[in-house]
């Protein structure tokens, strides 16, 4: 779409659109990230033969790799973001975008466990070793995790795509490049992929609806954290290098998180995501904006 005004249905206009065209920042997207996700990794395990580096504790190696990672991540996404002139709200009511969005993640990752717990594949595990500081040390980490990824594939990504091709053809494209890349990165299992599609589809519809970059981005961390921290779920089995707060263990059918990748490939999280999905899909989203991407014209006389 060029740059200007078009028409985008009654009574409302397309935003100016950004310089780069829509496949051009699709096909950016999937190669910056991949080039970080993918490169970053193979530099760690070069420099692990370093002898100074490897000595490293795993908490100060893993923090490292965390902010590397993200930070090239949420660095990229700024850059286009700035160069593309996209919009990133707070959205009206921050503090409460954010509240919301911690507990439907929270939740959400709660509820999937309980579904685990009653197939019989949910277990007490070992307990796990712990400190406040380690814990909020990736509490921390968690927070640049999920606003990195939040930044860049809903601030950027959708955002600029929803400015050229609409919202739901933008949420269609940038949805599955999210799982790709995390399916690519750190995955095997084809139901991983699933649920990082819905879990793609997810954020983004909550964006979509809320005008909001808290909610998604408070929806990702409370999902995660309850994940890593709090149930202590991934790795599966066992606990992460900062340990969790209460340790539980997926064992037994592979569809009800008992392999590797644990609720990433579970029925469980199919089940609350999409359940998820329905409920953003049947709110009305916040009363008197208009979708992202869109602003209303004035009104005739």
């Amino acid at each position: 779409m060029h740059k200007g005004q078009m028409p985008a249905g009654p009574g409302f206009v397309r935003t100016e659109a950004a310089p780069l065209g829509g496949i051009a920042s699709l096909g950016a997207a999937a190669l910056l990230a991949g080039v970080i996700l993918l490169g970053v990794p193979a530099i760690f395990r070069i420099m692990l033969e370093v002898p100074a580096f490897a000595a490293l504790s795993p908490a100060t190696m893993e923090s490292a790799f965390t902010l590397v990672t993200f930070g090239l991540l949420a660095l990229v996404a700024f850059g286009a973001i700035r160069l593309c002139r996209i919009p990133v709200p707070l959205g009206r009511r921050a503090p409460v975008m954010a509240a919301t969005g911690l507990g439907l993640g929270v939740v959400g990752l709660a509820v999937s466990l309980a579904l685990c717990a009653i197939a019989g594949t949910a277990r007490q595990g070992m307990s796990a070793p712990e400190g406040v500081g380690l814990l909020l040390l990736e509490t921390a980490l968690i927070v640049v995790q999920s606003g990195a990824e939040e930044y860049y594939f809903r601030g950027w990504l959708q955002k600029d795509l929803e400015r050229r091709w609409g919202p739901w053809p933008a949420l269609g494209a940038a949805a599955p490049l999210f799982a790709a890349l995390h399916f690519v990165a750190a995955a095997s299992e084809p139901l991983t992929f699933v649920t990082m599609l819905l879990g793609g589809l997810l954020f983004g519809l909550v964006y979509m609806k809320s005008g909001s970059f808290l909610l998604p981005w408070a929806l990702h961390f409370g999902w995660n954290w309850a994940e890593e921290l709090l149930f202590g779920l991934y790795p599966n089995p066992g606990s992460g290098t900062f340990g969790t707060l209460v340790n539980i263990d997926l064992e037994g059918s592979t569809w009800w998180g008992g392999g590797a990748e644990g609720l990433n490939a579970s029925l469980s999280s199919v089940v609350v995501l999409v359940a998820l999905l329905a409920a953003t899909l049947a709110w009305p989203g916040a009363q008197g904006d208009a979708a992202p991407g869109f602003r209303k014209s004035p009104a005739p006389g």
